[in-house]
């Protein structure tokens, strides 16, 4: 009854050695084209953050929307939290989510990048959208300014608000001198 099977068990006993170098190296090569990908983007991200340390609020106002983003998401790595980022459309005015180190307490951020004082909008918006990512705060970050009508809703809903001067401190307590970061990763 299984006398078919005699035939390619014998094909496949002969063609061992053979399949096995190939498949071998297949993964072989698979394995090095992964560590070259891996090590491409270490040196993208440490590239990338070599260019944020050395960044200011001149920097700063030069970015888009993204670019900003993005180095908000440094900014709190470094201070130690865990960044999720929200879908870019649809995201009710919320662009992060902060897990602080502890994990047991989740910050819904809004990033404003513009160069004109922020008004009460944006702060209604995230007040309102915080809920729908279990967040127990909110933070609006400008690298601007924040109008007295903005600041009013801020203290009414809860909400942190981080302007340019503020901005401008946390970037310096977060960031560690690049002479101690080449030390440290040692």
């Amino acid at each position: 009854m299984w006398s078919w099977l005699e035939p390619l068990g014998k094909m496949l006993y002969d063609l061992r050695w053979p399949l096995l170098l190939y498949f071998g190296g297949l993964l072989v090569c698979y394995m090095m084209i992964d560590s070259i990908q891996y090590w491409v983007r270490e040196l993208r991200r440490a590239r990338s953050e070599a260019r944020f340390r050395r960044m200011g609020l001149e920097d700063i106002d030069q970015m888009d929307h993204r670019a900003f983003l993005r180095y908000l998401t440094f900014l709190f790595e470094c201070a130690g939290f865990t960044v999720l980022p929200t879908p870019p459309a649809g995201n009710y005015g919320v662009d992060l989510v902060l897990v602080h180190p502890s994990g047991e307490e989740w910050i819904a951020v809004q990033a404003i990048r513009s160069a004109e004082p922020v008004d009460g909008g944006p702060v209604c918006q995230l007040a309102a959208a915080k809920g729908l990512y279990q967040c127990g705060r909110a933070m609006a970050v400008t690298s601007a300014e924040f109008t007295d009508e903005a600041r009013q809703e801020a203290e009414v809903q809860g909400v942190t608000l981080v302007d340019r001067t503020k901005l401008q401190e946390f970037m310096a307590l977060s960031l560690p001198p690049a002479a101690e970061v080449a030390v440290g990763s040692r």
